[in-house]
């Protein structure tokens, strides 16, 4: 299987707000759509495509691990807010994890709308939302941390010792941090999740989870392509993927496909899941 190599376009598909709907399915070629975000989001994707009358199939690519409790976050007092990019940083504040009450009152700048959610079911009242790609949440972030300092009354030891914690998992780029380096902000990071390979053998792909292959491949992100791409490069797996057509949740996750792939892949408009189902009308 090529890597990637010159820029092929994708088509971004530009969704109305009329796009997912629960007739969306029957109104459209019922397709066999594989998932391979990791759960507990693959099963619900999944539940919901099969709502919308396709066949869906599931095969997480990764799975995640919860590598911090709220004991590894330091006080209240001394952050000044929380960054995210993921909805899973936020199960360190599950069950059997309590915190100081106070830590809720700190604001919370996520990445999009599934972040957002996670960070209201966790207890924080204060999100900011950006528009979906780690660079405009660095950007949201450095201007708001800005205006912030300009009006911190508290004395120069207290604004000192007060920082942003980056809730982050591995592995991770490296977008969120040196944005915020360059711009001086005070941040530390707190690795909180981990994601793993799952591994398949190549009989329980071709016989089973790829059998019959699927019409459309989702894709959430950049790891998930490099690891299908992994996968692919046993042969029998690969011709399996031969007429595939690739929906990804942004542009950058589509300029990781292989050449071949992404001659026949779609971009959602937005990077958050209503967007890229609404997608699915487009290569039906």
């Amino acid at each position: 299987m090529p890597r990637c190599s010159a820029p092929t376009p994708v088509w971004k598909f530009v969704a109305g707000p009329a796009a997912v709907s629960s007739t969306a399915g029957s109104e459209a070629k019922r397709m066999r759509v594989l998932v391979t975000r990791p759960e507990p989001g693959a099963a619900r994707t999944t539940a919901r495509l099969s709502r919308l009358g396709h066949d869906a199939v599931c095969m997480p690519l990764f799975e995640t691990t919860i590598t911090a409790v709220v004991g590894d976050l330091p006080p209240a007092s001394r952050i000044s807010g929380f960054i995210a990019t993921s909805a899973r940083a936020f199960a360190l504040f599950g069950a059997g994890n309590s915190a100081d009450r106070s830590i809720f009152d700190s604001p919370v700048h996520v990445v999009g709308p599934a972040t957002a959610q996670a960070a209201r079911e966790a207890g924080f009242a204060t999100i900011d939302e950006a528009g979906g790609v780690a660079r405009d949440l660095a950007r949201a972030v450095i201007d708001r941390h800005s205006t912030a300092d300009s009006g911190d009354t508290r004395t120069g030891s207290e604004a000192a010792q007060r920082g942003l914690i980056y809730l982050a998992g591995v592995p991770r780029t490296s977008v969120i941090e040196d944005a915020l380096r360059s711009a001086r902000v005070r941040f530390s990071v707190v690795e909180c999740y981990k994601m793993t390979e799952i591994s398949y053998s190549t009989d329980i792909l071709i016989s089973g989870i790829l059998s019959p292959p699927p019409d459309v491949v989702l894709l959430y992100s950049g790891g998930a392509v490099r690891r299908l791409v992994d996968l692919a490069t046993a042969e029998e797996v690969g011709k399996t993927l031969n007429k595939a057509r690739f929906a990804c949740l942004s542009q950058a996750i589509a300029a990781e496909l292989p050449e071949q792939w992404r001659a026949r892949a779609v971009a959602a408009d937005h990077p958050d899941e209503d967007s890229l189902l609404a997608s699915l009308a487009a290569l039906g």
